[in-house]
Parts: structure tokens; sequence; C-alpha cells
């Protein structure tokens, strides 16, 4: 135990000795005090400089809405499904990363909604998306033209409570205009069916869109895109969503199609005409995937990796894998950004100055 100890109290200056401040929120009505502990990511963000670390502590509350206001800060959670006892998760209902701010880093968090940009003009971008459960992404679309460069969408799960009438990615509408996009290794879904019609998952331009997992529930209203432009789309697997654009307000122009895998939507094949190109695709094959059904929800309990002669395996236009699990870095099913400490048994009375024998088990990323 005094080895533990000393051996974290080594980590802790020398990560300090990089001049990085680390600040908690936690708004647990247990949460210990301390200069560097708030109640809310607001307050943390406040007494943070350009630079520094929030973490996020798993609560059983929502925490109030936030709004990012300083550069380059890095906000963590636990992930959206962590591997531990007594699992707890980092929830807010509204994130928001204001006009002019660069370099933010969003890790292990799940957020209702992600707004990119504020009602103003200007721009904002170098912007990392990670480990997140995230309903909508939506850039800025009233008010004042917002300019998004660099965004990287990584091992999240998207649009898991979409409602009919957003997209579940926006950064190519109104006001709004996107460059640099990588959206990669996510699970990403779409807006709930209705009468009306649905409307697309993605809404982008300038972007990589590589080994994600569209699903959707087989409706003629689950469309994987609306208005997507000079694109690659790559590696990836449309399970009940439609490859195509619901032309709702834009469609499908000047992408690159190549080595994904349809099955199970109303249409399977690509969007042809309008400067769009394919190859190497495989049109309503079954992915053959270990255990996800065609619904337009996601349950962790699911598992996208290929089966046994599933034709996804080594089939990528990297030979790698199509799909989440393909890739240079693989979808995780916890989504944990940080090692963490599954299971930590210690005795209920230490005498003091006695050694005790602790059980700790973790998992580290």
């Amino acid at each position: 135990m005094k080895s533990l100890l000393t051996l974290c109290s080594i980590v802790f200056i020398a990560y300090n000795a990089h001049t990085q401040n680390i600040w908690i929120a936690d708004n647990r009505p247990t949460a210990p005090t301390g200069t560097h502990i708030f109640a809310d990511v607001t307050a943390a963000i406040a007494a943070a400089s350009p630079g520094d670390i929030i973490h996020v502590i798993p609560s059983q509350f929502v925490y109030p809405d936030f709004t990012v206001t300083k550069d380059s800060l890095t906000i963590f959670g636990i992930g959206y499904n962590p591997n531990k006892e007594q699992p707890g998760i980092s929830s807010i209902t509204n994130v928001t990363i204001d006009i002019g701010t660069f370099g933010t880093r969003l890790s292990g968090l799940d957020i209702s909604v992600l707004n990119i940009g504020t009602s103003a003009t200007g721009s904002l971008g170098n912007i990392f998306i990670e480990n997140c459960q995230v309903n909508s992404i939506e850039g800025n679309i009233c008010c004042g033209e917002t300019t998004v460069s660099n965004i990287i969408i990584r091992n999240c799960v998207l649009g898991q409570n979409q409602v009919s009438t957003t997209h579940t990615i926006n950064l190519n509408d109104t006001d709004i205009f996107s460059t640099s996009v990588v959206i990669t290794n996510n699970i990403i879904m779409g807006s709930s069916t209705t009468s009306s019609g649905g409307y697309g998952s993605i809404n982008v331009t300038d972007a990589i869109v590589k080994n994600n997992l569209f699903i959707g529930n087989g409706s003629t209203n689950d469309f994987a895109f609306n208005n997507v432009q000079t694109s690659t789309i790559s590696n990836n697997i449309f399970l009940g969503r439609q490859p195509i654009s619901d032309a709702r307000t834009g469609e499908v122009i000047n992408c690159t199609f190549n080595n994904n895998i349809t099955f199970g939507a109303t249409i399977n094949a690509f969007p042809t005409g309008n400067g769009n190109t394919a190859s190497a695709n495989q049109e309503g094959v079954d992915p053959v995937l270990v255990n996800v059904p065609i619904v337009d929800d996601w349950d962790f309990t699911y598992d996208p990796s290929p089966d046994t002669g599933s034709p996804a395996i080594g089939a990528g236009n990297d030979t790698n894998d199509i799909g989440v699990t393909g890739g240079t870095i693989p979808y995780s099913p916890t989504g944990t950004p940080l090692p963490v400490i599954q299971v930590l048994r210690l005795p209920e009375i230490i005498q003091e100055g006695t050694d005790t024998n602790a059980t700790i088990e973790a998992e580290g990323n």
C-alpha cells in the first residue's frame, strides 16, 4: 500500500511538472472539498487556463450545461459504458464550444446536444470528440456565419435518442461551413421515423467518413446522409440504414464510396451521378456481425465484431476489417478514455502504522 501511494505521488509530481493543471467537477453530495474541486464544469473552466485538464466525476446527477470558452482544454468523463463495479457516467444536457475557441478535447462524456459554435459570426476548430455518447452534434445555424475546421469524431455512440427534425451530425447547413472533418469508428444512428420522413444522419462537407457502423430498422425513412459533398466514405457498414441522401435540403455530391457494405435497408445501393464514384463496395450483402440486429437504437450488449465467415474481414481498403472494429483505432465497447479501477477491496478497519493488503483490478487504455 505504501509503495502504491509513493508511486501515485511520483506520477502526480511528474504530471504537474509539465505546468498542466488538473481541475475536478464533482456535483455529488459526497464530493470532497478543495481549491481544485468545483460543483460544476462552468466553475472549473473559469479557474482553468488554456492547456489544462478537467475531470468530470461520474455522478447520479446530470451536470449543468456548460460552454467551453478557453483554448486547448481537455474535459474527461469516464466513458459511456465503463467496465467497473457500480458504474456511473458523466452526463450533461447541453455542451457548447464557443466561437473563437480552438483545441477543445471532449472525452468519455454523455451529452444530449453538442453545439459547435454560438449565434455569432466567427470560426472555431481543432476539436477532438472521442469516447462520448452524443445524441446530436449541431453546428450553429442561426444568426451568423460559422466556420468549423479540423474536427475529429472518433469512437462515439451517436444519435441514440435523436429527434425527427435534426441530423445526428450537422456541420453543413445554413450559416455553418465545415472543412477537414474526420468521422471514424463510431456507432451512428439517426432521427426517429415520422410520417413526413426521416432526416439524414450526417450533414457535412470535406469529410473522411470511415469504419463506422450506421444502423437503422430498415424503414424507408432511415437515411445515412443529407447534404454531403466532396467527402470520402470508406470501410463503413450500413445495416438497415440507406447509404443515400434524404434530399431534404441537399444531396450527396462529388463523394467517393470505397469498400463499404450495405444490408437490410430499403435501398442498399450507393448514390450515382452528381460526380459520385464507387468501387469495391458490397451492396445488399449480410456483414455477418457477432450480434447486431437491424434496429435504430444501440444496446451495449451488442457486439459489432465480424463473425466467422464475415465478408468484412480484411476487406477494407487498408486491408483491415470493414466496420468499427477495423481501422487504426478500433471501437471500444466501454468508451473509457483513461485507465479505470474496476474493483478496489480494502479491509474495513486499518490500524494506524500497519501495512495492509488491497485488491485492485484495473483496465487501461
